[in-house]
């Protein structure tokens, strides 16, 4: 009898857990309805591609891979469109824009789409924004000219490491672009690339700087630094008078003086006394008179070198007169 009692409880139990999940589905049910009758804003996304281009056009500015837009409806009209994560392509003819020109472009504004974007949507959806705004693509029919390739940026070595040298690998490139834009260049330059800090040789692909309406072919180069170690050398260099009397000279003691610089360890002999250039004017000994003493100036030296001394700083002098041919 209580076997019978307990099971009867069960029972109950069961169906009223039954009756209740029942009633949670019926009221997920209508609350789903009632959601998929509500009207939301989403954003969806619009491939686009550009058709119909000839053989022989380069196109040097391509239009956006796809377009973010903001649209308003019901959930239940939005959904396939939420669910597929976008629309169907939007496809843009070339030919409705090309002016048989050797450049071009074509520009396509919001109000100029909608009506193919709309095609692509529910009849029922409103389009609120389109990101970008303006669609635009640049066009060339092969006008183009060739320029070196030049460096954006700095490369800095670390202490006692010099640049030796660079190069990029290819050194020119192809640009396709405008007569207009064609006529103001000089060269192409890389992005915007800042190294510091080398200690050592070095390879880098770096990326070419672009405009729009313009192709660089290749849109890559490679850049290929050497650094070398940095040493102290020196040369014995002649201390020259400049300026003075055509019957005045200066003799100096010493008569020469120590150059010192870093340069890299591969240019030891490199350079010589000739690449240097040591002189005193005859203007600054005239202020100096109460003095016997005077500092030699470098007055020219190779670009690629640092770190330049002269030793002794000071040097003795003396003006001597010359005698004229004629006495």
């Amino acid at each position: 009898m209580s076997n019978r009692k307990q099971n009867f409880g069960i029972g109950n139990r069961t169906k009223d857990i039954l009756r209740f999940l029942f009633f949670v589905l019926m009221c997920s049910i209508f609350w789903f309805v009632q959601e998929l009758e509500e009207t939301i804003s989403t954003e969806v996304v619009v491939p686009v591609k550009l058709e119909n281009v000839p053989k022989g056009i380069i196109i040097t500015t391509d239009v956006p891979k796809q377009l973010r837009i903001s649209v308003r409806d019901k959930v239940v009209e939005l959904l396939p469109l939420i669910f597929n994560k976008g629309t169907d392509t939007l496809r843009i003819n070339f030919a409705e824009y090309d002016n048989n020109e050797p450049t071009g472009h074509g520009v396509l504004l919001l109000s100029q789409l909608s009506g193919s974007i709309r095609q692509l949507l529910p009849n029922t959806t409103n389009i609120a924004s389109m990101t970008p705004d303006t669609v635009y693509f640049y066009y060339n029919r092969g006008l183009h000219r060739r320029f070196p390739i030049r460096l954006n940026g700095t490369l800095q070595a670390k202490t006692q490491y010099c640049i030796s040298d660079y190069s990029f690998i290819p050194d020119s490139a192809d640009v396709y672009a405008p007569k207009a834009m064609l006529d103001t260049m000089r060269a192409v330059y890389t992005k915007q690339l800042n190294q510091t800090d080398i200690s050592k040789s070095f390879q880098l692909t770096v990326a070419t700087k672009t405009q729009r309406g313009m192709k660089v072919f290749p849109d890559s180069v490679t850049l290929n630094a050497n650094v070398d170690i940095m040493t102290r050398q020196s040369v014995e260099v002649p201390v020259i008078g400049t300026n003075f009397p055509a019957d005045k000279a200066l003799r100096t003691f010493p008569s020469t003086v120590r150059v010192s610089y870093l340069a890299p360890a591969g240019q030891s002999k490199k350079y010589n006394a000739e690449d240097f250039v040591v002189t005193i004017t005859y203007a600054e000994l005239i202020e100096r008179q109460s003095s016997s003493r005077c500092q030699p100036h470098l007055n020219n030296a190779p670009e690629d070198i640092h770190g330049i001394l002269i030793d002794p700083i000071e040097v003795d002098y003396l003006i001597e007169n010359i005698e004229s041919t004629d006495n």
